[in-house]
């Protein structure tokens, strides 16, 4: 269970990091709320592609299982 813990937290820290970066890329002066929806949206993207990645991974570890 620690390690699920543990990997829910280093995700969540990522995505901060991802956050600060990426707002930073965005800022250019113009509409603050297009820049914040731009930032969510490219950190929700990635985060997402991470969890279809980790479902592709625990499909084939079930597969070979078999």
């Amino acid at each position: 269970m620690s390690k699920y813990v543990s990997v829910f937290f280093l995700t969540l820290m990522v995505s901060l990091i991802f956050f600060f970066i990426f707002a930073s890329f965005f800022m250019g002066g113009g509409d603050p709320a297009e820049e914040m929806v731009l930032t969510l949206g490219t950190i929700i993207v990635i985060l997402l592609s991470f969890l279809i990645s980790q479902t592709f991974y625990l499909i084939e570890l079930v597969k070979k299982k078999r």
